[in-house]
């Protein structure tokens, strides 16, 4: 009669050792991009007073809101007002215009960015958010020299003859391209 409560014992303590890697794996931190702790904790270690950030789009600045040590120093190049001082969670950011110009003057920009927003056919309404894609994705490339494909990389201008050959190959047809947004409605017949 005893042994009934031991094979089940058994039998629940081999079921969990078996599934014990995939809880691994579930909890690494290249299986979970959203991981904030790791952003922050990350961005500690390599940002440099004064380093330019970029969010795309602006949500990601939760990252900063739940863990602030690891951007304590960094410039939030797209931020023109503080959540609190703006009465919002995010903050306020500039106009599309005056980001161009910030974005302009940086050889070098970190940027921390959703899943989706660097690698899909995303087309954002907001055109702050239009800006820091099209900038991004035309004038840096990806630093790739030992850092992880998490959600904060850091980004260097292209230089300009790479730059113009990015632009030319962009609008081939056959290169894949973000989707043009749709036309404007037509004016209803009267």
């Amino acid at each position: 009669m005893r042994l009934t409560p031991l094979a089940g014992t058994l039998a629940i303590a081999l079921v969990f050792l078996h599934h014990l890697p995939l809880h691994r794996q579930d909890r690494s931190p290249a299986h979970r991009p959203d991981n904030l702790a790791v952003t922050s904790a990350y961005a500690a270690r390599h940002l440099r007073p004064g380093d330019p950030v970029l969010f795309v789009p602006s949500i990601g600045r939760r990252a900063v809101l739940a863990y602030p040590k690891g951007f304590r120093w960094a410039w939030d190049i797209a931020l023109r007002q503080s959540g609190p001082r703006s009465g919002t969670l995010y903050g306020r950011e500039v106009g599309a215009g005056e980001l161009r110009r910030r974005l302009a003057s940086v050889d070098r920009v970190w940027v921390v960015a959703e899943p989706y927003a660097l690698t899909s056919p995303w087309y954002p309404s907001n055109p702050t958010e239009r800006v820091k894609l099209a900038i991004v994705g035309e004038e840096f490339r990806p630093l790739s020299a030992g850092l992880p494909d998490g959600p904060l990389r850091l980004y260097v201008r292209r230089p300009p003859a790479e730059r113009m050959a990015h632009l030319a190959t962009e609008r081939t047809p056959q290169s894949p391209n973000r989707p043009r947004p749709p036309p404007p409605p037509s004016p209803a017949p009267r």
